[in-house]
């Protein structure tokens, strides 16, 4: 070391000593420096500042200088980090370049409905009001999403100028140079974060500045949207209020010259198309992603289709009587594939035009066509076809924005024509049975209603509603024909796929699909219902305001003592109860099919442990009811509370079988597929269910017994241990019989190869009857499903080996001794019709 390197280090070990010693004594007592965080207070940054400002006047030790200096840095390479994630976080890219290619287009099209607001000549209805509408949402909805973005990227930006401002305030940036010359690491840090402070504000400003411009235009945009809703909403309610009233002349009377557009139904019907092309189109953009899915959906299950057709044709013996119970999917893959899909996006399209809704709805009719004879009579597969074409009338004269004098005329001759259509597809199928005959006459009845208060309407002058209920009354009827076969190609598809699985899927195996049909069917029922009333409420324009009136329903609060509710939570509360049921016993359903299926073992059987996994679906079920109701469990331990008063009274014998059902599944005294006797009772246990299970009697009936009863009656399970099962049987022989050759043609029969060896068969001499000896038969089968044949297999053998070698199996024998004989009985003998008058009576009796 020479002498310039010895003087530096005693100069830093001075200093640092002076540092040290200075930090310790401001720092004593219960006071702290924490350095490394950016939120030290002012006073322990301030002491800090000063002790760098001592540096040069005091001596310190090495020790104290480098601790200062280690938190520093620690503290510079904290706020570095800070500065690096801030700086991520505004490098994350702002979609702008979507906003500006969509924002012009959505200022044309709101400029473009502006110019409706401005057109007084024109003649509004209630299916245009309603396109009008449901273009507007949908541009709003593209506005609120932008609005999203900036309202995230500003939040993004507020909180990281905070952080920014935080960081710049730490005193650690109002270090003098004389004391950063120590540490020149630490200045060069320093430097660096203020320039990346600096770059950060910069950054922040301009992206501040393009946020502005495009707030500033959404703002716009959005004020605009409101007006022209505002104003169409008011025209919706004026014009639902004068739909009933009288808006034309009566049919009989001259024409009202200022009812309608004076343009022909072929002009009215060309704009509107070209009118609704461009808000089709709008919303085919905006939902480019959806409908792309659609179809790659049907075309996925179409594929998946023609797959499993082509698998069960090479690789099942039996594979023509599972295509006859799959005709439709067999014949026409991909259009069942259409059938099956669509109705899920009448619902998951988000405010699609109507005249999209209505060319949807036709495309689905169109292709049920391809399936009526599968499902219908063949005459009314002939009417079908032929009245086809009224399908049309919603996506041609339905979707059209104006309406003239010459639709009155136009939907008589269609209200006549649907009303012959009705006519004849019920003389059709009047005297046919089949399966969807009580669905098609209702369709029919409500189509036929609803065409006779449209020609009523018509004729009486109320054009809109005529027009309203022509098309929803003709869209119904084969919307929900094209549903009702939607809910039966499901279940086509289900067994089709099932079938296809039953060489790799164990459980499918199991599945009965008749059941599996009866527990979902109703379910795909009630969803086929609902879409067809959602497409009339549609048609109609009252969807909004049932919607509104439901909601408003379902949300009002009521008070009820201290308590207060909406029947909104109390009909969640109910759904989620109902979906939580209904999964637990779907669950049984497909564990109990699969126990009874899988009866070589019973320790692979669930068995009641089953009722176990219902009570826990179903207790989850309800904590979740209780948490998406919001209902305070306070509440629910009153209710407990007044429910265990009710145990008390009444309900005991209940909670006796709900307990005894949870003991039987932790014990399992039974399981599904025993054999048992309980009382008088005999039979196969076919479901332990939460109170009471379920036994099939050998007859075939099912008797339900309460859980109760089988634990505190006497349980005899054939099968618990194995089903092994002991045939005893008595066979008695005549008193001159050679008992030795009996019992060895007895032990003969009993050599069979059913009869198990071990335990070994017995033949014991059992009694010494009054006309026979008897001889008692004892021997083991390996199972209970076969006992009986065994033993009457058994019975059959002794009944032939006694035949063959002359013994006799004795049966009761009778003297009669007469004290007196008639005189004239040989008379009576010979002559046994002839009777004296006196005795005809007694002979009678």
């Amino acid at each position: 070391m020479n002498l310039r390197q010895f003087i530096l280090f005693l100069l830093i070990f001075c200093v640092s000593s002076t540092v040290l010693y200075s930090f310790q004594e401001q720092t004593s007592g219960d006071s702290s420096l924490d350095l490394a965080n950016p939120q030290t207070p002012a006073t322990s940054q301030d002491s800090t500042l000063q002790n760098f400002e001592e540096l040069n006047n005091v001596e310190v030790k090495e020790e104290r200088l480098s601790t200062v200096l280690s938190q520093l840095i620690s503290k510079s390479k904290k706020y570095a980090i800070d500065l690096s994630k801030i700086q991520l976080g505004l490098q994350e890219p702002l979609d702008t370049l979507e906003m500006m290619e969509n924002i012009p287009e959505i200022r044309n099209a709101v400029n473009s409905l502006g110019q409706l607001v401005q057109d007084t000549l024109r003649q509004d209805n209630v299916r245009y009001i309603k396109g009008v509408l449901n273009l507007l949402e949908g541009v709003n909805a593209e506005v609120e999403k932008f609005e999203e973005i900036i309202d995230s990227r500003v939040s993004l930006i507020v909180s990281s100028g905070d952080k920014l401002n935080e960081i710049q305030q730490d005193s650690i940036f109002s270090l003098n140079e004389e004391i950063l010359t120590i540490a020149p690491e630490l200045n060069m840090e320093i430097r660096f974060l203020q320039n990346q402070i600096i770059e950060l504000k910069n950054e922040i400003f301009q992206q501040e500045l393009t946020l502005t411009r495009f707030q500033a235009q959404l703002n716009e945009l959005y004020g605009k949207i409101i007006t022209i809703g505002q104003y169409f909403r008011i025209r919706s309610k004026e014009l639902n209020r004068r739909m009933w009233q009288k808006e034309a002349n009566y049919i009989w009377e001259p024409r009202d010259p200022e009812f309608g557009s004076h343009k022909s139904t072929f002009e009215i019907t060309k704009e509107s198309f070209f009118a609704n092309s461009t808000f089709v189109l709008y919303f085919l953009e905006r939902n480019l992603v959806d409908l792309t899915f659609y179809f790659l959906l049907v075309l996925t299950v179409g594929f998946l289709l023609k797959r499993n057709i082509w698998k069960i044709k090479n690789q099942k013996d039996f594979s023509q009587s599972i295509f006859a119970k799959t005709s439709s999917i067999t014949k026409f893959p991909f259009i069942a594939s259409f059938l099956i899909i669509t109705p899920l996006f009448f619902v998951l399209f988000d405010r699609p035009p109507l005249a999209f809704n209505s060319g949807l709805s036709f495309a689905f009719a169109f292709f049920s066509s391809w399936m009526i004879g599968e499902f219908f009579p063949k005459p009314f597969k002939r009417i079908w076809w032929i009245f086809l074409p009224l399908s049309l009338i919603g996506p041609t004269l339905g979707v059209n924005w104006e309406q003239n004098y010459e639709e009155r005329y136009l939907f008589l001759v269609v209200n006549f024509i649907t009303i012959l259509f009705g006519y004849f597809t019920y003389k059709s199928i009047q005297e046919k049975t089949f399966k969807g005959k009580q669905i098609l006459l209702f369709l029919i009845g409500f189509m036929v209603l609803t065409q006779l208060f449209s020609l009523g309407a018509n004729i009486l002058g109320r054009a809109s509603i005529t027009k309203l209920f022509t098309i929803t009354g003709i869209t119904s009827f084969f919307r929900g024909i094209s549903l009702y076969i939607f809910t039966n190609l499901v279940m086509q598809f289900f067994f089709l796929t099932l079938e296809t699985k039953k060489s790799s899927d164990i459980i499918s195996s199991f599945l009965d699909f008749k059941e599996l049909e009866k527990r979902f069917l109703g379910i795909l029922q009630l969803f086929a219902f609902g879409i067809w009333s959602y497409g009339i409420l549609i048609h109609l324009g009252y969807f909004d305001i049932f919607y509104e009136r439901v909601l408003n329903f379902l949300t009002e609060e009521y008070t009820l003592g201290n308590s207060t509710f909406t029947f909104g939570t109390i009909l969640l509360f109910l759904v989620i109860l109902l979906i939580s049921s209904f999964l637990a016993n779907s669950i049984a359903y497909f564990f109990s099919t699969f126990d009874q299926k899988n009866a070589t073992s019973r320790k692979n059987r669930l068995g009641s442990s089953v009722l176990l996994i219902r009570l826990a679906v179903i207790t989850v079920g309800f904590f979740i009811a209780l948490t998406a109701a919001k209902i305070p469990l306070d509440r629910i331990t009153i209710v407990l509370g007044a429910l265990s008063v009710g145990i008390g009274f009444g309900l005991q014998t209940i909670i006796n079988n709900l307990v005894s059902g949870i003991i039987l599944a932790f014990e399992r005294p039974i399981q599904i597929g025993d054999e048992i006797e309980v009382g008088i009772n005999k039979g196969t246990v076919k479901e332990v269910g939460i109170r009471a299970s379920k036994i099939q009697a050998y007859d075939g009936s099912e008797i339900v017994v309460p859980n109760g009863d089988l634990l505190s009656q006497s349980l005899i399970n054939w099968t618990l241990s194995d089903k092994r099962r002991r045939v005893e049987l008595i066979i008695g022989v005549a008193y001159d019989s050679d008992m030795k050759k009996v019992k060895e043609i007895l032990t003969e029969v009993l050599n069979r190869e059913n009869i198990l060896k071990i335990p070994q068969p017995r033949v014991f001499m059992q009694n010494f009857g009054e006309s026979s000896v008897d001889f008692r038969l004892l021997f083991w089968v390996g199972s209970m499903d076969i006992w009986l044949e065994m033993r009457s297999e058994v019975m059959t053998s002794i009944f032939e080996a006694f035949l063959e070698n002359r013994i006799e199996i004795p049966f009761p024998k009778r003297d009669l001794y007469l004290k007196t004989i008639p005189s004239n009985w040989q008379e009576k003998v010979s002559n046994p019709n002839q009777e004296k008058p006196d005795d005809k009576s007694e002979s009678q009796a």
